[in-house]
């Protein structure tokens, strides 16, 4: 059996390392599949992103894209197959990024060299974005430098339609304390006491409820108080880190009033912690807070309506049950959707397997997403449909 060209070059990209910040490696292994597929253009934008585009003259724009950038691999002594080998076994690719997402871009660069054999209006663009795990600055300056009609996300989903998911505002909560000798205690006041009393109050905290997602959520990740040396000392201060899941409408300032209003004592802050960050080669930089917006397509949207028909004639095509739905994590898309572009979400391999030492992709997957993003594309070009949805966006 003739080896399927997209299980290749998704194998040669999770061998080619690239964990958040130096993901040179598997960029010059995309852009060198881009080239050999005659891309009308090749090249590695400011940000480190990999990019290939084919113009066919005037008409809409249509960008498929995904991050190449992937979480540590972590012991590897508990990999099934090894992680960065790129191995394929019982019917299954595995390694770190198989799912997330290095083998949906590969189905995207083959997808595009399809579409590019036949006639179509516009222009194509495959992307390969970076630092996607590490607060986006891939796409955040891909929406800034290359405006789009609509945007095919291929984050992991079961080959299931995704319309969006909810977003992540990482908030810091300082409680105040008394450094004091254990042994008299009552000389100071115990921060990991204060700490658990809000604690406690953040557990039944009143958040958002309903609506196509779900509903917010707030939940505490760590704790930390300080001093930390001395085991016979009260600790005179601790610091609550609570990962926050919001809602469309839910913002930033909401959030902080909700769990301000769960304690009484004005010596406690909340803050938004800062994250810098800066491309491989230094020339693109961002300074943000760790907010993630949640990202919702309108369900009437013209290209949400074209998603539905077209994935659902290649799903059932395959044998496969159509479905739509939500993902549980946070992606690009709300970066990419900053032009009130829709992003529509579809990728091989199962999401619950991301991060994981247990990453794999089945190779059925690679070839039904192949044509998925294949049809999809020649579907949004063809009609030129998403002319009137940048209009009526």
């Amino acid at each position: 059996m003739p080896v399927d060209p997209v299980v290749t070059l998704a194998a040669d990209l999770i061998r080619a390392p690239s964990p958040s910040g130096s993901e040179r490696p598997a960029v010059e292994v995309l852009l060198a599949a881009m080239r050999s597929l005659r891309f009308d253009e090749v090249y590695r934008d400011a940000a480190g992103n990999a990019v290939g585009t084919y113009v066919r003259g005037p008409g809409p724009t249509v960008l498929l894209t995904g991050h190449l950038d992937t979480v540590p691999v972590g012991d590897e002594s508990l990999w099934p197959h090894p992680p960065l080998a790129g191995e394929i076994a019982d019917g299954q690719l595995w390694g770190r990024g198989a799912c997330d997402m290095k083998s949906a871009l590969a189905c995207m660069v083959h997808a595009a060299a399809d579409v590019a054999a036949a006639d179509f209006a516009g222009t194509l663009v495959v992307a390969g974005v970076v630092q996607e795990e590490v607060g986006g600055l891939g796409s955040r300056h891909l929406s800034e430098t290359l405006p789009c009609d609509v945007v095919v996300l291929g984050e992991p989903s079961k080959l299931q339609l995704k319309l969006g998911h909810r977003g992540r505002v990482e908030v810091v909560v300082e409680v105040p304390g008394a450094i004091a000798h254990a042994a008299k205690s009552e000389l100071g006041e115990n921060a990991l006491y204060n700490a658990a009393r809000y604690l406690t109050a953040l557990e039944s905290v009143e958040l958002p409820t309903g609506g196509p997602l779900g509903g917010s959520s707030a939940t505490a990740t760590r704790v930390i108080n300080y001093p930390l040396e001395g085991a016979n000392v009260v600790p005179g201060g601790a610091v609550i880190t609570v990962d926050y899941r919001i809602m469309p409408g839910d913002e930033p300032d909401d959030v902080l009033a909700r769990l301000t209003a769960l304690t009484s004592d004005e010596r406690v802050r909340f803050s938004f912690p800062k994250e810098r960050a800066v491309s491989e080669d230094g020339a693109v930089e961002y300074t943000y807070d760790l907010v993630a917006p949640a990202y919702l397509a309108p369900p009437g949207h013209p290209a949400v309506a074209t998603a539905r028909t077209v994935l659902r004639a290649v799903v059932e095509e395959h044998g496969l049950e159509f479905e739509e739905g939500y993902w549980w994590f946070c992606t690009d898309a709300p970066h990419l959707a900053r032009r009130d572009t829709p992003v529509i979400g579809f990728g091989p391999g199962a999401e619950e397997l991301a991060h994981t030492t247990r990453e794999c992709v089945p190779l059925e997957d690679l070839r039904v997403a192949r044509n998925a993003y294949r049809e999809l594309a020649r579907a949004y070009l063809a009609s030129r449909q998403t002319e009137r949805i940048h209009d009526e966006g």
